[in-house]
């Protein structure tokens, strides 16, 4: 950036030096920020911009700023480049969204504006809209890696999802340029059976709510536990600590490259990597590539095949992949039992709170982020609210553009003709057993399809609140029926989008003629292998044992 000539010599040193929190406040004494002539305006913003310190309110901030540069001069793409970035940083989109497409109807093939697009479209639950951009863009870049990840984590909440198209993109994926490093090379095995968990999500996430006490049982049965730590550390808190302890052997992977990143786990002579990420956010699908470790296993933070020839094995269960359907995934499929994860049972759970005697309208229920609220989920939720006295409780999740992601789902269901008066917008709260309480609000939880919940099933089940849910065709979209089955709630299981709906008034019906029904499905949970640590963690151990 060059500056201009009119900015005083202080204000270029403090840029020039990148003291951005100083330059700041050097310009905040100059006045008002919406008063400041365009340069200082334009300073400021990328100061903040830039700041490694500066928050979400700061970004926010900056596409304000950036904004009102643009409107006054649109032909400048370099501002509405700065705005996209600020605007993503911050979560909200309210300054970009105005202009954003139109540009695109000008220049449709911009990749910064695609990638733009797509990311606003993600923090707004339009999923459908999200990945039709990331294509775009990729039919621009094709080698654009983390686009990729977004395009192929985004398909599977798609209603047009379909799993032989999906595992073609996984290939064409695995096909483009990589990290130019040394081949894997294998090295002697370990009198200790070394064990390697890659994730980003090892702090208050729902993969460390199913990952925690399996990682103690393991350690008991003779594995070396290696976690290879790919979270920010600024974004550390108990869960994390506590983890830390757990694990024999804390790697913080989070300020690495690929290259590096591969080359530190290499290092470390795994006998298995598992890893947690799949293509989610922070993920290391470039260095799996090319093979950090002597086995490479994916599970539990990802349900679907990642399509990538050195991941050597999926983990599942009978429920969820067909003998038929192995070769829609790439990796040679490791079935467990019964279920393919189980959740820690919470050391202290809220009381369930009955009050079907008492009850005004029956409450249908999903805490599901609104990512998985697709179309099809719209439509057939619509129904049910068209036909049933009832209401809907919804959680939208924190990391949203929570007012516009509002916005945007009621007004479907308001093209729907649904009353708004029926639907009831919560925020995530705080701590688990907050979230937890929130369930005694819900008679019948509702999932989402094509991609269920997981973590809100075995929470709901845990807080007693059933959760109809979908057959599906694929590993990902049968995780609610696999749960289902398990808890021997095969009623729970509509075949279709019709039978969906019917269930929906009938269980209704069954629901508000049991007053116990709560608590007797809280002990039913409680006594399933959806919470039995210990026999699920046997039949991990021996699975790993049997591949080393």
């Amino acid at each position: 950036m060059v500056l201009s000539v009119d900015l005083n010599s202080k204000l270029k040193d403090l840029f020039s030096k990148k003291n951005y929190s100083k330059l700041e406040k050097e310009i905040e004494k100059l006045g008002k920020l919406e008063d400041l002539n365009p340069n200082l305006k334009f300073l400021y913003a990328t100061a903040k911009a830039l700041n490694e310190k500066s928050q979400k309110k700061d970004f926010k901030i900056a596409a304000y700023l950036y904004e009102q540069l643009y409107k006054v001069n649109q032909s400048n793409l370099e501002l509405l480049y700065n705005l996209i970035f600020t605007s993503v940083k911050a979560t909200y989109f309210g300054y970009l969204d105005p202009h954003i497409n139109n540009q695109f109807l000008k220049n449709k093939n911009d990749p910064k504006i695609l990638e733009g697009l797509g990311k606003m479209y993600s923090f707004y639950a339009d999923m459908s809209k999200a990945t039709k951009f990331y294509k775009l863009l990729l039919e621009i870049k094709p080698h654009y890696s983390s686009v990729w990840f977004s395009f192929l984590a985004g398909l599977n909440y798609c209603s047009d999802f379909d799993q032989e198209k999906y595992l073609s993109y996984c290939k064409e994926f695995d096909k483009t340029p990589n990290l130019k490093i040394e081949n894997f090379k294998v090295e002697k095995k370990n009198k200790l059976k070394k064990i390697g968990f890659l994730s980003a999500d090892l702090k208050t996430h729902s993969v460390s709510f199913f990952l925690e006490e399996i990682i103690e049982n393991l350690k008991k049965d003779g594995f070396e536990l290696h976690a290879i730590s790919n979270l920010e550390r600024s974004k550390y808190d108990n869960v994390t600590d506590s983890l830390k302890k757990k694990f024999d052997y804390w790697h913080d992977t989070s300020t690495l490259d690929d290259a590096k990143f591969a080359e530190n786990v290499r290092s470390l002579n795994l006998d298995i990597l598992i890893d947690l990420c799949g293509y989610t956010f922070n993920n290391r699908a470039n260095a799996l590539r090319l093979r950090v470790a002597n086995i490479q296993i994916t599970w539990c933070g990802y349900c679907n095949t990642l399509g990538l020839k050195n991941i050597d094995f999926l983990i599942a269960d009978p429920n969820l992949i067909k003998e038929d359907e192995k070769k829609l995934y790439s990796e040679q499929i490791l079935f467990m039992p019964n279920i393919w994860n189980v959740m820690s049972k919470p050391k202290k759970l809220p009381e369930i709170v009955t009050h079907q005697k008492d009850i005004k309208i029956f409450t249908f229920g999903s805490f599901n982020n609104f990512q998985k609220i697709s179309e099809e989920t719209i439509n057939a939720w619509s129904k049910i609210l068209n036909n049933e006295k009832c209401r809907l409780i919804l959680k939208n999740s924190n990391f949203l553009d929570e007012d516009k992601s509002n916005e945007i789902i009621l007004k479907k269901f308001k093209d729907q003709k649904v009353n708004l008066e029926q639907i009831n917008i919560i925020q995530t709260k705080k701590n688990i057993d907050e979230h937890l309480k929130s369930y005694n609000q819900v008679d019948l939880a509702l999932d989402t399809f094509p991609y269920p919940g997981v973590t809100t099933t075995f929470q709901s089940v845990l807080m007693g609140v059933p959760v109809l849910t979908m057959s599906g065709f694929n590993f990902n979209s049968r995780c609610g029926e696999s749960i289902n089955k398990n808890l021997g709630l095969s009623e729970f299981i509509a075949k279709d989008v019709k039978d969906y709906i019917n269930r929906a008034s009938t269980l209704k019906k069954n629901i508000l003629a049991d007053s116990n029904y709560k608590n007797n499905l809280r002990k039913i949970a409680l006594n399933s292998d959806l919470f039995n640590v210990a026999k699920f963690s046997k039949s991990f151990s021996d699975t790993l044992k049997s591949l080393i």
